[in-house]
């Protein structure tokens, strides 16, 4: 038994149970003045000291896990001791809830088998560190559930929905994701398997009186419901990982997003570059998020350390930034790639060549330097949905598959 497993602890505190009774019950046989009474009374103290004591170091060591094993408590590991489990998995019971859908592929004329067919499942995510609630759909492929990949931790890509009337299950019911993913791995860089997760927004984050929907993932200063960064870059990942199998390090995650969801995707893999090794971005606006108010860009020459001072006039009540230009230039990505160090990251933009996005891609990819790669993949046309999405959703995919790694 270790000193973190139940049975251990519960032998302790009942051992200092029965300490405490047994001198309860003994003392009034040891109430002598003789040598042999006092050293009776030493000893019984002692014993409860010691056993209860011992039950709330135990006790305390459970909760923070100092100590994992007998080898940590006598130093025996040192440098070859790995902690891969921290604290008992508290996820279905608290911070977020999981049930099966019927939603993903199904066989013509079999029954659901995710031996063969993979799973959906829907996650009720209660945010600790952003105190948002949202929901996420979750497609684990088929490989997940094989006997072959019982010890694999795949790679996962978390999807952002962004259009104005996207629901939660954008990605499944416009672009069919089971279906772009099989397609990704028949393709010409046969993707590797990877479990997708598929958020829109955080629930908190509606159109409110007092300011604007930040749908571009941002962190609202002095707004309790405004902390969507630290949901998606913090939040998520930790419900997920409570969940499934996926990847301890940051090479292992990538993300990729739509509309101002791709805005979204490639701004959390730029700052969050301990997070995500790879973001893509769907027909996105790599400047300063679309649901900001637009002023009008620094001069051309304006040094890193030195942004535009922020305005003396108050404010507009619609500004997520609360009228700090310095503020508003930390969140465009493509003011950040001229005068910030890049992150180690890689980023694919896609947009359509009939599209205003064309314009951004190739700005995006040719600020792009050591150690960040850019890539840009333009597609016919100017696709408007997830829908029209669909048709070159195999290829992103490819591209993500070949920058993510499991483990």
């Amino acid at each position: 038994m270790q000193p973190i497993s139940g049975a251990f602890l519960l032998a302790a505190c009942g051992l200092a149970a029965a300490c405490l009774t047994a001198a309860v019950v003994l003392w009034p046989r040891a109430a002598g003045t003789g040598p042999r009474s006092l050293l009776a009374r030493c000893g019984m103290l002692l014993a409860v000291q010691v056993t209860l004591t011992a039950a709330v170091v135990l006790v305390v060591n459970r909760h923070f896990v100092f100590y994992a094993t007998w080898n940590d408590v006598l130093g025996r590991d040192g440098a070859q001791a790995r902690i891969d489990h921290v604290q008992p998995d508290r996820g279905d019971a608290g911070l977020v809830r999981r049930t099966t859908t019927d939603l993903g592929p199904r066989r013509r004329g079999h029954p659901r088998d995710p031996l063969k067919d993979g799973r959906i499942d829907r996650l009720e995510i209660r945010g600790a560190r952003s105190g948002l609630d949202a929901e996420a759909y979750v497609y684990l492929p088929a490989r997940y559930f094989q006997p072959a990949y019982a010890a694999r931790r795949l790679p996962v890509v978390i999807l952002i929905s962004g259009g104005p009337s996207d629901t939660g299950t954008a990605w499944l019911r416009q672009a069919r994701l089971p279906e772009a993913a099989d397609a990704a791995a028949r393709g010409p860089g046969g993707a590797q398997p990877m479990v997708y997760v598929m958020v829109r927004s955080a629930r908190g984050l509606v159109p409110a009186a007092d300011g604007p929907r930040p749908t571009a993932c941002l962190n609202l200063p002095g707004r309790p419901d405004g902390q969507a960064e630290t949901y998606f870059a913090q939040d998520l990942p930790l419900a997920l990982t409570s969940l499934y199998r996926l990847p301890r390090t940051r090479q292992g995650w990538g993300v990729a997003g739509y509309a101002s969801g791709g805005q979204c995707a490639v701004r959390l893999a730029m700052l969050h570059s301990d997070r995500f090794a790879a973001a893509a971005g769907l027909d996105g606006r790599f400047g300063t998020p679309t649901d900001a108010p637009e002023t009008a860009p620094p001069p051309a020459g304006t040094p890193a350390a030195a942004p535009v001072a922020p305005p003396a006039a108050p404010p507009r009540p619609d500004d997520p930034y609360g009228g700090s230009d310095a503020y508003r230039l930390d969140n465009d990505l493509l003011w950040r790639m001229e005068h910030l160090p890049p992150p180690p990251v890689a980023v694919l933009a896609a947009a359509g060549d009939g599209g205003a996005g064309a314009r951004d891609a190739d700005r995006f990819a040719a600020l792009a330097r050591p150690p960040m790669s850019a890539a840009k993949t333009l597609v016919p046309g100017a696709p408007g949905t997830l829908a029209e999405w669909r048709a070159h959703l195999p290829p992103v995919l490819e591209w993500l598959s070949a920058r993510l790694r499991g483990e």
